[in-house]
């Protein structure tokens, strides 16, 4: 953002100074090509301002929902690792856009319910996804 700001006064600078070169002159026809330049160039890095915070504000939301997503992860295995009678060795988490995708062995059908009640209580878990086994 600081580059932009500091590219925009570059060009206000330079055309300014251009513009009041032109503007001692009694040269109409220099003033006139000076003045749709100087248009011209705002109207460029307006653009590119707008393309700019657009494209920061694009990227600026995906880097939020990788973070939420890795946050949801490392709570979920968290929560796995601390709650007694689950042994989460075997489990694999993955989530994305808040739905958290479960995979893995477990030791029973029980070990599935709590697994999947134990996630789907952690912060910002939309849904889950179940594709836990009981190994034998």
């Amino acid at each position: 953002m600081k580059n932009l700001a500091l590219l925009r006064s570059f060009i206000v600078i330079g055309l300014s100074g251009a513009l009041f070169a032109c503007s001692s002159s009694a040269n109409s026809p220099l003033k006139e090509q000076a003045s749709e330049t100087w248009d011209s160039a705002v109207k460029t890095a307006d653009i590119a301002g707008k393309d700019t915070s657009e494209a920061i504000s694009s990227g600026v939301n995906s880097a939020d929902n990788y973070m939420d997503d890795s946050s949801i992860t490392a709570q979920v295995k968290s929560k796995l690792l601390t709650t007694s009678g689950i042994d989460s060795n075997s489990i694999s988490v993955k989530t994305v856009k808040g739905v958290v995708y479960l995979s893995g062995f477990v030791k029973s059908a029980d070990q599935i319910d709590k697994v999947v009640q134990v996630v789907s209580r952690v912060n910002g878990v939309k849904s889950v996804q179940n594709g836990l086994v009981v190994a034998n």
